[in-house]
């Protein structure tokens, strides 16, 4: 007999949103697709294993919602597909899709469009951290520097090429820069709590008549 569901529990029926994420945006989706395509002839399944890898895992789009995507975007004229030499299991597998110039139009305006997200993603920074419960600070500050610095070394290594030395050098500098600021705020607030620890004059008084 199934258990009567708790009247405490909340029902996310209606709200889709806010139930556990099953993958990444389909927007974000679409403009990877575009992207990984504009960098050469693309088979969907390799599309789908570089998602996979550069993830760990966490994300590999199914053959059905990966495939009709391709559709649409070749429908759109915003890639071409032409048949490939490599065997697969099914007819859909074996395309090869290229990118169209009108794609490459409509990828640069949506690269365009992740960046303004992003920033306004941040200003709600605020709200986030408010609803962020005191015992998942600890693990959620420690995975959160991580990630911050794992991701300021991607964005280096992986535009090394492709940028000046100057550019790179400014980069640098301004994050070194910020470092240096995250250093002394990490020393203002460990000298913050050794100064709330220390005992008072008054507390030693109190031990030593004791």
């Amino acid at each position: 007999m199934t258990a009567a569901k708790s009247s405490k529990e909340p029902d996310m029926h209606g709200f889709p949103f806010l139930s556990r994420p099953q993958g990444a945006p389909r927007g974000l989706l679409l403009y990877y697709v575009l992207h990984r395509i504009s960098k050469g002839p693309t088979h969907g399944y390799e599309i789908a294993q570089d998602i996979e890898e550069k993830t760990e895992g966490a994300w590999r789009p199914a053959p059905g919602s990966l495939y009709p995507m391709l559709r649409k975007l070749e429908t759109q004229g915003l890639i071409r597909a032409k048949s490939g030499s490599t065997k697969r299991s099914s007819e859909t597998e074996q395309r090869v899709y290229e990118i169209t110039p009108n794609g490459l139009t409509w990828l640069n305006e949506g690269k365009q469009m992740f960046i303004n997200a992003s920033h306004k993603w941040s200003s709600f920074r605020s709200i986030f951290m408010e609803l962020l419960d005191p015992q998942d600070a600890s693990r959620f500050f420690a995975e959160g520097s991580r990630m911050q610095l794992e991701g300021s070394r991607e964005i280096v290594e992986s535009k090394f090429g492709s940028l000046l030395p100057s550019e790179i050098e400014s980069l640098l500098r301004e994050y070194e820069l910020n470092l240096e600021r995250q250093l002394n705020w990490t020393r203002n607030k460990i000298a913050e709590i050794g100064k709330r620890t220390a005992p008072t004059p008054s507390s030693r008084s109190r031990r030593t008549l004791a």
